[in-house]
């Protein structure tokens, strides 16, 4: 068997460049060309512009609510009695209580969008071929969305502690 010639023309090396290649490759031609957006990119951005979309509508709803409790006179004596708590609750209105519940899904709404556009935008900034500008875009709102809402949901609860009388 070693003096049979060996049949290598047909089978090239991978390390061999100059080796002769099939008609029929399996290998694309690489195109040099303008590189496309990221579609990740992209849908992190609108997500983005969505999350803030909700904050701002957060921010109207909840500003309705503070300016009716302030126009108003409750006070909360004792907040572990359920009775005058209730009371209070119902002397505030049906409006005010749909402005804060709209305020409040819309918080959290936001926050969640601005999870799922912030992970889509990571995504979309390390994939390397290509363009990076929604996605760098997408991370900085979605950032200043989930940062905003949690500093909303503090200064509304502030806002609700400070009306409770110790």
């Amino acid at each position: 068997m070693d003096n049979e010639p060996r049949n290598d023309a047909n089978n090239p090396s991978p390390n061999d460049p100059y080796a002769a290649r099939p008609v029929f490759s399996n290998e694309l031609a690489v195109q040099e060309g303008p590189k496309k957006q990221s579609g990740l990119g992209i849908a992190s951005f609108v997500i983005g512009l969505l999350s803030v979309v909700l904050l701002i509508i957060a921010i109207v709803s909840g500003s309705s609510f503070v300016d009716q409790i302030a126009n108003t006179d409750l006070t909360i004596a004792d907040p572990s009695d359920t009775a005058a708590f209730q009371e209070s609750i119902e002397a505030l209105g049906e409006e005010v209580l749909v402005s804060v519940i709209v305020a409040v899904f819309c918080i959290f709404g936001a926050g969640l969008l601005s999870l799922v556009g912030l992970i889509l935008a990571i995504i979309g900034a390390f994939s390397g071929k290509r363009r990076k500008l929604f996605s760098v875009i997408g991370i900085v709102l979605n950032v200043l969305a989930f940062v905003g809402g949690i500093g909303l949901f503090f200064a509304g609860a502030a806002a609700i502690a400070a009306n409770v009388a110790v």
